[in-house]
């Protein structure tokens, strides 16, 4: 698999005003007196990422990771730089506590022989060019440390923070999902256009659920056609489903675990991904987590659906995951549970209950069910139908 690469796009600081940022004691090795204190009035603004760039590059290189510096794969225009990723990161708090040495120090310079510690919130976001979309949003905390008074110390510190918060975002289980997915522009691939961003309400908030639990937000989609299955994917009413499960219909018939009804209007299709999204009153539901990124064969997971319609929905079944396949340009998360007509558009689940992929279709064998069933990514999905997490 080709390696995804990374940009550092800008960081930017938005320390509150009026933060004690800074506190320093005369003396050092020593640090006895009174200290000196700066408190923080800049401002919301952009940073000079020349300071971070270094250990941003080292810390994700040091990952495994490929960092794309500006200007290192065109000479003439810097600003060209390419990469698969571009990163932005938000300083939402920093501290320095320490002590300077006589005839160092000025804090307003970031001169003198400082020594000491520091502390740093970053919060990240990872932007895919080609998707024009955030696709991992994650916060972290870092720490750096002096041993000894070291000219320009506070620029030292902070520096150094900032490295740290990178080795915490190379860790984080959704940048490295993002990270080893295909890459997302290859030929022979089906990529989604551009659309206006439908937000799903209270998507980022929804947290672990037990399986059992999860039945409560697969609902059954009734056309004058047939059924399949949707999944609530906001606080706010948002239906996820496949296209040939909709058809040609702009309204369709609803019904949730309870086996209370209700309409729901079909606002966006994706034909060629086989997704749709459906407009719904989810009656203070609380929407199901939506994990992006790749997944490993062998992992537990979980399908709920509505199998041969409304009689048997709520059904669940577990297995685990075969393979990632490319069908036709198309990505897909294979898989052995058991699934049947009816349960197209529902959830496929990891053990926390996230949602990874919706159900589309299944191989048989001589009219026998061969255990090849397939999902639909819940990344693709989102794509295909420019959904956003809010």
């Amino acid at each position: 698999m080709a390696q995804n690469s990374l940009k550092l796009r800008g960081v930017i600081s938005a320390i509150p005003i009026g933060t004690l940022w800074i506190k320093l004691r005369p003396g050092a090795p020593l640090c006895f007196g009174e200290p000196v204190t700066q408190t923080y009035e800049k401002g919301r603004g952009q940073v000079d990422t020349s300071e971070f760039a270094p250990g941003f590059k080292s810390e994700l290189e040091k990952a495994g990771y490929k960092v794309i510096t500006p200007g290192e794969d065109n000479l003439f225009d810097p600003e060209s730089a390419s990469a698969d990723y571009e990163v932005a990161a938000v300083i939402t708090d920093a501290h320095i506590d320490g002590c300077f040495s006589y005839g160092g120090l000025w804090v307003k310079s970031n001169a003198g022989d400082i020594q000491g510690d520091s502390t740093m919130k970053i919060d990240w976001q990872i932007y895919s060019p080609i998707k024009k979309q955030v696709v991992v949003r994650a916060s972290t905390v870092g720490t750096a440390h002096l041993d000894t008074a070291t000219p320009g110390g506070i620029a030292r510190l902070l520096a150094g923070a900032f490295a740290s918060n990178v080795a915490a975002l190379a860790s984080n289980v959704d940048f490295r999902a993002a990270m080893t997915a295909p890459k997302a522009l290859t030929a022979g691939f089906q990529m989604p256009g551009e659309q206006n961003k439908i937000l799903l309400s209270g998507s980022l908030k929804a947290g672990s659920r037990k399986i059992a639990d999860a039945v409560g937000d697969v609902l059954t989609i009734m056309t004058g056609s047939g059924s399949g299955s949707g999944v609530l994917v906001s606080d706010d009413g948002y239906v996820l489903t496949n296209a040939h499960v909709v058809g040609e219909d702009k309204e369709v018939r609803l019904r949730w675990s309870d086996g209370l009804e209700g309409l729901g209007q079909v606002i966006r299709v994706s034909k060629n991904r086989d997704v749709a999204i459906v407009k719904t009153n989810p009656r203070d539901r609380t929407p199901l987590a939506l994990k992006r990124g790749a997944v490993s064969p062998g992992e537990r997971v979980y399908a709920i659906g509505s199998p041969n319609g409304k009689a048997f929905q709520g059904t669940v079944s577990s297995g685990v995951v075969s393979a990632d396949r490319v069908i036709d340009g198309l990505r897909y998360i294979q898989s052995d549970v058991s699934i049947s007509p009816g349960s197209s558009g529902g959830a496929l689940l990891d053990e926390t209950g996230a949602v990874i992929g919706i159900t589309v279709m299944t191989y048989f064998n001589g009219g026998q069910p061969a255990g090849l069933n397939m999902f639909i990514p819940i990344g693709d999905a989102m794509d295909f139908l420019a959904l956003e997490q809010h």
